[in-house]
């Protein structure tokens, strides 16, 4: 039994066969004694009550009304048919009185059973009006002080009855005993009935349980089988495959994330397709330019002016190879997640500093002016100053490329709350807005001509957004063509 279907209709089965047995076990077959002990502590507690009263009483060996009147208001109390005598010490009858039943009677009937009437223990027994010959063959201890049920034909009707004595005690001293004896022959006949009845009903029931749990299991293993086929065909590549269910809980949500994985896994694929591509045009034209200069400068008969100008195509090309591989290292190592960040607190200022004087000839060559816009210059910033070196140096590169000459560009820092917000913004080309949400994806350039005089590799945008989130901080990109660009993220400021 390996489907999931079968095991949820046989544990469901399982369940309601446990749930008929249980109501068997406490409605037929323990239902006799835990009404019969029942039966017994009532008439246990209400010989304790007339007993406490008569030994409470100025004369214990008169009855008083008040034992009458709790006499009649326990048998109004209870349905079933009670007996209650009361007897002294010599075995004289003292409740009923002589003229209902006489003491010789309630003498025979204690000496029969074997009940011991000077005992000061409680005494139960199961007394029956029969022939000495059938109470031999009851099986009865009589001399047992625990209480027993027979049931034996007494008569022409079948009769059970309990026996309860009382005794009253004065002190250490036996002054007398109650008597208390009920039917419990109805019992019989009610557990009878309910045999039948519990027949009956586990039968239907069995059969009920049966279907619904046969429905419920092919209702709930119905969305799980159709996520197991999804399942495999994404499994052989087929990301395109859905998964359509209407439920709204967990099984519903389980769909929804399987759709969910299926989509990035499609887009994981068509940027695996795309990086592989791009990388592969990146790669192939440094590699094919530096062959093919590299075959000039073996023609001895070219001029020496040439010869140099092609080995510095040489040269160049062989650094772009290089900042290429360089970058593509340092951005999967990114996001494995195997560069730790070296978190320190240092004056922001310092940094632009060592950034504009990094970028102070290339900007002199476009006439490009730099402009810090900064209110308090003794700020300090909380991230890894390597790291945030390296977004400043890739988003000031960008800015310098894509600027019109005689321009400027402004790096405005201003705080916001606890944090600090830093802006670069260059007065240049600007970038399309069809091609913003796509500015931070690995390769990607605007210039789409991808000359070899065209900026960069595509990967320095990622590199910054990569940066930016293994520090938490937010970030974002504002552009309008001809105007220029702004970049801002905001970092944890820290008061100096």
């Amino acid at each position: 039994m390996k489907s999931i279907l079968s095991k949820l209709w046989l544990g469901i089965s399982s369940l309601v066969v446990i749930i008929l047995l249980m109501i068997w076990l406490f409605q037929v077959i323990l239902l006799e004694n835990f009404y019969t002990q029942e039966r017994k502590n009532i008439l246990l507690e209400e010989g304790n009550k007339i007993a406490s009263i008569i030994v409470s009483s100025d004369d214990p060996t008169t009855i008083s009304q008040e034992i009458i009147n709790e006499i009649d208001a326990f048998r109004s109390t209870f349905s079933f048919n009670i007996n209650i005598t009361i007897i002294d010490i010599n075995n004289n009858h003292l409740f009923p009185d002589k003229s209902n039943i006489p003491s010789r009677d309630m003498v025979d009937l204690s000496k029969r059973l074997n009940v011991n009437l000077n005992s000061g223990k409680i005494e139960t027994h199961l007394p029956f009006r029969m022939s000495a010959a059938l109470l031999d063959h009851s099986n009865m201890d009589l001399n047992s002080k625990k209480v027993e049920t027979v049931i034996k034909q007494a008569d022409k009707a079948r009769r059970t009855l309990l026996l309860v004595k009382v005794p009253i005690q004065e002190d250490t001293h036996i002054i007398g005993n109650i008597i208390l004896t009920s039917a419990l022959t109805p019992i019989q006949e009610t557990s009878s009935i309910l045999k039948k009845q519990l027949s009956i009903i586990t039968l239907i029931s069995l059969f009920i349980a049966s279907l619904l749990a046969f429905l419920l299991a092919k209702l709930f293993t119905k969305p799980i089988l159709k996520i197991i086929e999804a399942s495999k065909k994404i499994s052989e590549g087929d990301f395109t495959a859905n998964v359509i269910l209407d439920s709204k809980d967990e099984i519903g949500i389980l769909g929804d994330t399987i759709n969910h994985m299926a989509l990035q896994l499609g887009q994981i694929e068509k940027f695996q397709k795309e990086f592989i591509a791009n990388i592969s045009h990146e790669l192939k034209t440094p590699i094919t330019l530096i062959r093919a200069y590299a075959e000039l400068v073996m023609d001895v008969d070219e001029l020496k002016e040439d010869r140099d100008q092609h080995l510095q195509v040489i040269i160049d090309e062989s650094i772009r190879l290089n900042t290429i591989v360089e970058d593509i290292l340092y951005l999967s190592k990114m996001e494995a997640d195997y560069l730790d960040l070296i978190w320190t607190e240092f004056p922001i200022i310092d940094l632009i500093k060592n950034i504009f004087d990094k970028f102070h000839f290339f900007a002199s060559n476009k006439n490009i002016e730099f402009v810090l816009d900064m209110d308090d210059e003794n700020t300090y910033i909380y991230a890894d100053y390597n790291k945030l070196y390296q977004v400043f140096f890739n988003l000031m590169n960008n800015a310098i490329t894509h600027s019109y000459e005689s321009s400027k560009i402004t790096i405005k820092v201003k705080p916001i709350n606890t944090s600090l917000r830093i802006e670069i913004i260059d007065h240049g080309k600007g970038i399309p807005k069809e091609d913003l949400s796509y500015i931070w994806d690995r390769f990607y350039k605007v210039d789409k001509s991808r000359k070899r005089d065209a900026s960069g590799t595509g990967l320095g945008m990622s590199i910054v957004k990569n940066i930016l989130e293994s520090h938490n901080f937010s970030y974002g990109i504002e552009s309008e063509m001809s105007k220029g660009t702004l970049v801002w993220f905001e970092a944890q400021k820290r008061d100096a």
